[in-house]
């Protein structure tokens, strides 16, 4: 596959065309202090609902990340947040791609001052029984389920059902509708919500969509994004899309295969972790290697903030983790694993943009126990495992 890709200035705007096998992409693109080509490339992905992906490079999901880009955008979007919060919040990762951007900018938030409780949680497609969800749809995805579970823990669960403000973070926003389908589930269980942030990196809503969401919600809503953009797709007809692979996951309860202390339930303050067996590690290493963190599925704050602290301590390192989403191979995704998920659900899951042997050392950080799955994607990359139960961290 390859990717036609040019900038052309018309009225002050610029339009960006992206030629792909399953159409044309064109986005007519609003002023930015961020240039489009630092945050994001483009895939063809195979899914007849929605044949384009926008690969973005600061979400260590189909893009090898740089933790410290990560760091900044984190910062960035932070901050235009805080003001707008009123009172009580909840911070919402969309997962599975922005699970972990959401946990970032929350714990940048938390930076700054604030007397009010915020808690972080991310919707998951795992379902957990005896629990209360908010189940909604995201109707484009490959994987349409989602839950938004309710905190089991008292104060945590308090903050949910009375907070003033939600956060909703995503890596991007098409259409909004998935939001206002969340939205509208989340004030069915919280009358007391106020005001709604639906925060991104790209943003695709134009002005009349956005009126018409605030329409439908009896809340005020605001849009805050690092990019905003007109998108427009144009399908090849003839395209002609392969067997889509199962990606959903089963309705058995996850409970054994998934950590609850990670933000599925919900979490006051910053993601606490030992770094003794991340250190011991460390010692065994040349100043001078390469260093690729891994999470896996919607577990990748962890592999953030490993790879983060490494890099502070003098590492060439990049975070990624492993994702559902079937891409097509082609100029932005340059390399495709395909491996068995590692939470019992016997689908396939992708690395993307990384090849054995491409870097020095692999430590795949996982929340899930050890299976066989993982122990035989460790060996094809020659890496290291470490598992995180309840905190604290292992070599498997």
């Amino acid at each position: 596959m390859h990717i036609d890709s040019k900038i052309i200035d018309q009225n002050q705007a610029s339009v960006k065309r992206i030629s792909l096998p399953t159409g044309e992409l064109t986005l007519t693109l609003a002023d930015s202090v961020f240039d489009i080509n630092e945050l994001t490339d483009y895939a063809a992905r195979q899914n007849p609902k929605r044949g384009f992906l926008f690969v973005s490079k600061l979400l260590a999901k189909y893009w090898p990340s740089e933790p410290q880009a990560m760091y900044q955008i984190h910062c960035y979007m932070a901050q235009q947040v805080a003001p707008e919060i009123q009172g009580a919040s909840v911070f919402i990762g969309m997962a599975e791609a922005a699970s972990g951007l959401g946990q970032g900018v929350y714990e940048a938030y938390l930076n700054t001052p604030s007397p009010a409780q915020h808690l972080f949680i991310h919707t998951s497609r795992y379902f957990l029984a005896a629990l209360q969800a908010l189940d909604f749809q995201e109707q484009h995805s490959h994987a349409s389920q989602f839950y938004l579970y309710v905190p089991r823990d008292p104060a945590l669960k308090k903050t949910f059902l009375h907070a003033q403000t939600l956060i909703l973070i995503d890596d991007e926003v098409t259409t909004g509708t998935t939001f206002v389908n969340l939205i509208t589930a989340y004030q069915k269980i919280n009358p007391e919500l106020k005001k709604v942030l639906i925060v991104s990196i790209l943003n695709f809503v134009d002005s009349s969509r956005q009126a018409e969401i605030q329409a439908l919600l009896p809340v005020e809503i605001v849009f805050i994004s690092v990019v905003e953009a007109k998108i427009d797709f144009n399908p090849h007809k003839d395209y002609q899309y392969t067997q889509i692979p199962n990606v959903e996951s089963s309705v058995a309860c996850k409970r054994k295969n998934l950590s609850l202390k990670a933000g599925r339930l919900g979490i006051y303050g910053k993601m606490e972790w030992d770094k003794s067996a991340l250190q011991s590690l460390m010692q065994t290493w040349q100043p001078d290697a390469s260093i690729l963190v891994l999470g896996t599925g919607e577990f990748v704050h962890l592999a953030f903030l490993m790879a983060y602290y490494l890099e502070q301590h003098g590492w060439q390192v990049k975070v990624q983790s492993t994702a559902r989403s079937p891409l097509l191979k082609g100029d932005a995704i340059r390399e495709k694993i395909e491996l068995i998920d590692n939470y019992a659900d016997n689908i396939p899951n992708y690395l993307y943009n990384v090849r054995a042997g491409q870097y020095d050392h692999v430590v795949i950080c996982h929340e899930t126990p050890l299976c066989e799955p993982l122990t035989q994607f460790a060996q094809r990359l020659n890496a290291h495992l470490l598992y995180y139960a309840d905190g604290k961290i292992s070599l498997s």
